[in-house]
């Protein structure tokens, strides 16, 4: 083999490298990019789960109102609810 010949099949794996290297780089943006979609997902996914829950709450609140348990206790459930409910602000806004 001369040198020609060794020095074009140099450029060709070099060449080929650095198409390897491009493709990887394309798929390591994409699979970024699909990471970052997936946690946006998620976040948006645990403040529904964290709604429902709350709603589920003041549901469970009305049904105790109905049931007639006294007013202290009442008082009571609300103001943890009031607290749970600005813990989840304070959480949100951080």
């Amino acid at each position: 083999m001369t040198y020609t010949d060794r020095l074009d099949l140099i450029i060709r794996r070099t060449q080929w490298l650095l198409r390897q290297v491009a493709e990887r780089d394309a798929a390591l943006i994409k699979a970024r990019e699909e990471a970052q979609r997936l946690k946006l997902q998620i976040d948006n996914q645990a403040l529904e789960i964290e709604e429902l829950n709350n709603k589920i709450k003041i549901i469970k609140l009305a049904r105790s109102f109905e049931s007639g348990e006294d007013t202290a206790a009442l008082k009571r459930k609300i103001n943890e609810y009031i607290r749970e409910i600005d813990n989840s602000i304070a959480l949100l806004n951080d």
